[in-house]
């Protein structure tokens, strides 16, 4: 049968012949070297921030920030009953595994758009490669498993325009649910995929219209995963991040209402954040990956637009929808991966073009394949910019979590109380309640003073100050203001922090908190 589809870059493999063994093995291959890597450079157990609540969150199911992320943490739960290393490094190693999936993912991806197996692995370990992508693989976090959605949804879309198999709208359509349960970035990928779904099987819709039904159904079934955060709220775990356990509460958490002032791209200001972002945006995609990536990539993505316009514009429309987001979400590196993820496969289709271009040559140098010359020197490429990233994605080495957790824990006195700030409260949560470490400490984290009802920092501490030794810890000397003028601050300690990421990076002090007035609390 003649397939329906425009003309693809030309294959590698004859229509009708069966992949070689390799062929079939490079996906697992190309996923296993990365994974492999990954594993070498993981980070070996706490981190803090986000990264930290996700290594807590998921092995005591409790409920994380919004919009929840339930998805992630089900498999992360799952993945930690694991019994390899700490519950840290189970945490860590799942976000290896899920980019190392993707990888392989890839490789199905640009195989399938008629790229030479060899060029689309080695463009597929070049993605690995880049900087940005290598430190998501490195460490507990949602946004691996988003990318990894994100191929695996291109990957069906793709299936489905070939073969048409309700199975494939199905399947299709469960990956879409559980993607939206994992991270609501799905929301810029989903439209865009239900568009060429529709139009890849028009007739075949148009022909039996039922056949979107259970692929709704599908989708409905992946988004019943949200059903775990009441659940899991209503059985008052250590951290029920604001206790949604009523559809008002619910609702706040999964719509990210907490966050809503800190983006424009709803905004009338959306437009001219994106293109005032631009220049950062080239720079960030230089550092990670070399200008040599983003440039093949951008290309390959004008070559697939001309070749194959419904798939080349779907992947247009998801990278400029992540540009946007990225753009004008304070420019949060790992909201780059789909990015990434499509400037990978856009490479990968324009050195197959160039590939192509070779083998058209003059017979008298065509004896010398350029296929094999590109995957060659596009492995090459992905060995250089690994070995260039390296250092930087190294985690190995970094146990600066662990050493926090230490270093605060055997500082406190018994019965302690400590106001901390998200990024290092969440490594003292996970020592507390995943360690089993010092049950007495009353972590007060900032979300506690809102959740709670306290309004601010010194209304809780003055519940507190007659009761518990009370400690204090801010990254920016500024919010101590207030506190000052209410109580006495006396330096205690020392400790190195972090700052917006999973690894420590300043030194920070801990003061000591008491009265203004010594007798306020009958000494």
């Amino acid at each position: 049968m003649v397939s329906a589809e425009p003309e693809s870059i030309r294959l590698s493999l004859p229509a009708d012949a069966r992949p070689s063994l390799w062929v079939r093995l490079l996906p697992a291959i190309v996923g296993g070297v990365a994974l492999v890597v990954y594993a070498r450079t993981l980070m070996p157990g706490i981190a803090f921030g986000d990264w930290g609540e996700m290594q807590t969150v998921a092995h005591v199911l409790g409920v994380a920030h919004p919009t929840g992320y339930p998805t992630y943490i089900v498999l992360a739960w799952l993945g930690e009953l694991v019994s390899i290393g700490s519950v840290a490094f189970r945490a860590n190693f799942l976000s290896a595994v899920f980019v190392g999936a993707t990888l392989g993912t890839v490789t199905l991806i640009s195989i399938r758009l008629g790229v030479r197996p060899m060029i689309a692995g080695a463009g597929a370990l070049a993605l690995g490669a880049v900087g940005t992508v290598w430190a998501a693989a490195t460490v507990a976090e949602v946004n691996p498993l988003h990318l990894l959605f994100g191929a695996l949804i291109l990957h069906r879309a793709l299936v489905w325009e070939e073969r048409r198999s309700l199975s494939d709208l199905v399947l299709g359509g469960l990956l879409v649910g559980l993607a939206l349960g994992n991270h609501l970035l799905t929301l810029f990928i989903a439209p865009f995929v239900a568009v060429f779904v529709l139009w890849a099987g028009r007739r075949e819709i148009l022909a039996r219209p039922w056949i979107l039904v259970p692929a709704l159904a599908a989708v409905l079934l992946g988004l019943a995963v949200y059903l775990y955060i009441p659940i899991a709220a209503s059985q008052s775990p250590p951290l029920p991040y604001n206790h949604p356990v009523t559809l008002d509460g619910v609702l706040w958490l999964v719509s990210g209402t907490q966050f809503r002032g800190q983006f424009d791209f709803l905004s009338p200001r959306g437009p001219g954040e994106f293109v005032a972002a631009l220049p950062a945006l080239w720079a960030v995609l230089a550092a990670r990956a070399t200008p040599i990536l983003p440039i093949l990539g951008l290309t390959g993505l004008a070559i697939l637009v001309r070749r194959r316009p419904a798939f080349g514009l779907l992947c247009a429309a998801i990278f400029a929808g992540a540009i946007y987001v990225w753009a004008n979400y304070l420019e949060l590196e790992h909201y780059l991966l789909v990015p990434w993820l499509i400037l990978a496969i856009g490479a990968s289709v324009a050195l197959e073009w160039v590939a192509g271009l070779l083998t058209g040559w003059p017979r008298r140098i065509a004896t010398f394949d350029g296929g094999v010359l590109l995957g060659r020197a596009t492995l090459a490429f992905a060995l250089a910019l690994g070995t260039i990233n390296w250092s930087a994605s190294d985690r190995s080495s970094d146990r600066s979590g662990q050493d926090y957790v230490n270093a605060v824990f055997a500082a406190l006195p018994q019965d302690a109380a400590i106001l901390s700030y998200w990024d290092a409260s969440t490594p003292l949560w996970y020592g507390q309640d995943v360690e089993g470490g010092r049950p007495d400490v009353l972590i007060v984290d900032d979300t506690n003073i809102v959740y709670e009802q306290w309004v601010t920092r010194e209304r809780r501490i003055s519940s507190l100050i007659c009761q518990r030794p009370v400690f204090i810890l801010r990254l920016d000397d500024r919010d101590l203001i207030p506190t000052r003028q209410a109580f006495r601050l006396e330096p205690f300690t020392t400790v190195r922090v972090a700052g917006g990421g999973p690894s420590a990076v300043v030194d920070r002090p801990i003061f000591r908190v008491e009265p203004l007035d010594p007798t306020a609390c009958g000494q």
